[in-house]
């Protein structure tokens, strides 16, 4: 199962294996299975221990996701309790989590009852953080630690797999000792994973600010989350969860619709199309035969609201999962259908105006066939998808091309916009640039802007301007950080809750 592990920690792992087990023990604390004994948890960790065993005799069989750890995870039960009951209530979850828990009051918990009996699916695991802040432990010694428990699992639940976290971030900066020990024991953490029983997850990067600063907001104390630090927690692993655990994927497979019936009017791209992963976002380039991805939530049989997605990337390529299949995921989640519209690229904005105005015609048409709700029906766009979106909701009285058919005698106006840091809108000093105008029959609009934004910061705040002038319904939602790109990935910074502000906002218009 150990694969690729970094010299040093092969060479102590085998003098582990391979060494008497009282010397090993004797010499690495971490190794040896106790008892919390410190005197503040002398009141409640023994009185706790026992409590689970007996919750546990009454759950033999029920308990479908175990988490395992100290202190963050115990907060499962006060800070996070909302978002544990909105994500794992459903699922038989249990939680193992005890204040101040080192590596080796895991082992000893394991060894005394606490998984007997259980068939979990999924155990989530993360622990360690006590061996570096109480004793600053090697970390190679925390990593073995790490190393038995997941052997004790296997032993004991020889069925379940393991999603073993990467140990949180501490201390206030990426200087920290703390936070280097930490980052130090999560390097060797994931050569223990064989992707097979065990599973390594590194969501650290979430709870971090772009140089390094792990803020209050997020954990108070630098170490603790809050109420939002486990919803971003929860958020982060919540694809992995249902991939492990075997449930249906967050997203169905779409269908694929070309919505040119013929050739695409005015076409010069001669590359063939190309998807290429770089860094965490999939890049779609070349796309010459724009086609739209449907994706219809599973939620009764009613006519569903529905949003055309336009994923940014300076139309030169399509950020498709982050501005349009992650998208797509979380308005399913809310009861929408979800359309993301693959337009051409590279460097025609013509054309890509063209494709947006086909598709709001084609999902009009088809409304009853997809069981789309024809008279609400909007338009979510990203960075140069957002210019395309504020084009479409403006220039709606004609169309850009030679009517094809049925489909585009369609009303192309979306019923309402949403743009999260749109491009090329405005001018420095806020003033619409010319291909926009705005009317009093511009569709309402909710606006999402960071000030650190600075080049497209402006197209933001002339559009609600222009928007407001002419007396029609907007929100501008601007935060001072967070930068640009961010899509629906959680981060530190408060724009990352621009989601749960537009359900709100979509709500209303219903």
């Amino acid at each position: 199962m150990i694969q690729n592990i970094h010299l040093s920690l092969r060479w102590f792992l085998l003098l582990v294996i391979s060494s008497p087990l009282s010397m090993v023990m004797a010499e690495v604390p971490a190794l040896t299975p106790e008892p919390q004994s410190a005197p503040w948890a002398q009141s409640w960790w023994m009185p706790r221990h026992e409590e689970i065993l007996t919750a546990l005799k009454q759950n033999k069989g029920k308990v479908n996701l175990l988490f395992i750890g100290d202190s963050i995870t115990h907060s499962w039960e006060t800070k996070g309790k909302q978002v544990w009951d909105e994500f794992y209530g459903k699922r038989n979850a249990f939680n193992l989590g005890f204040s101040g828990d080192r590596t080796e009051q895991v082992l000893w918990r394991l060894q005394h009852g606490e998984v007997d009996g259980l068939s979990p699916k999924l155990v989530v695991m993360m622990i360690g953080t006590n061996n570096t802040g109480h004793r600053q432990d090697p970390a190679k010694e925390t990593t073995a630690g790490i190393a038995a428990i997941l052997a004790e699992l296997k032993t004991r639940l020889p069925k379940a797999k393991v999603l073993l976290l990467a140990i949180f971030p501490r201390g206030a900066t990426k200087t920290e000792p703390l936070r280097q020990l930490n980052a130090e024991i999560n390097g060797k953490l994931e050569s223990l994973a064989d992707n097979q029983r065990v599973y390594f997850l590194d969501i650290n990067s979430i709870f971090l600010e772009k140089d390094g600063t792990l803020p209050r907001t997020i954990m108070p104390d630098r170490l603790h989350p809050d109420a939002q630090g486990y919803r971003m927690w929860a958020r982060a692993m919540e694809s992995t969860i249902r991939e492990l655990l075997g449930e249906k994927p967050i997203l169905s497979t779409p269908r694929i619709i070309p919505i040119w019936p013929n050739a695409v009017p005015d076409e010069t791209c001669s590359e063939e199309e190309s998807t290429v992963s770089r860094g965490k976002v999939t890049r779609i380039s070349n796309v010459s035969v724009p086609t739209l991805l449907l994706y219809t939530p599973d939620k009764g049989k009613k006519a569903k609201p529905t949003v055309l997605i336009l994923p940014g990337g300076g139309y030169s390529i399509l950020a498709i999962d982050l501005e349009g299949t992650e998208i797509a995921a979380w308005l399913n989640s809310i009861g929408y259908a979800a359309v993301v519209l693959k337009y051409r690229v590279p460097r025609n904005r013509d054309g890509a105006l063209q494709d947006a105005q086909r598709a709001m015609g084609l999902l009009r048409h088809h409304a009853k066939e997809w069981g789309i709700d024809p008279d609400h029906i909007g338009v979510l766009g990203f960075s140069a998808g957002g210019h395309l979106a504020a084009r479409l909701s403006n220039h709606y009285t004609e169309r850009t091309y030679t009517g094809q058919d049925d489909a585009d005698k369609q009303s192309c106006r979306p019923d309402f916009t949403v743009l999260v840091y749109p491009a090329y809108l405005g001018t420095e000093d806020s003033v619409l640039t010319s291909d926009i105008s705005v009317s009093g029959q511009t569709p309402p609009a909710f606006i999402v802007q960071t000030q650190d934004d600075r080049r497209h910061v402006s197209s933001s705040t002339a559009y609600y301007l222009a928007l407001s002038k002419a007396k029609v319904q907007a929100e501008l939602h601007l935060y001072p950080t967070g930068g640009h790109g961010y899509g629906l990935r959680p981060s530190p910074y408060p724009v990352t809750q621009w989601p749960d502000l537009c359900e709100v906002w979509l709500g209303r218009l219903k």
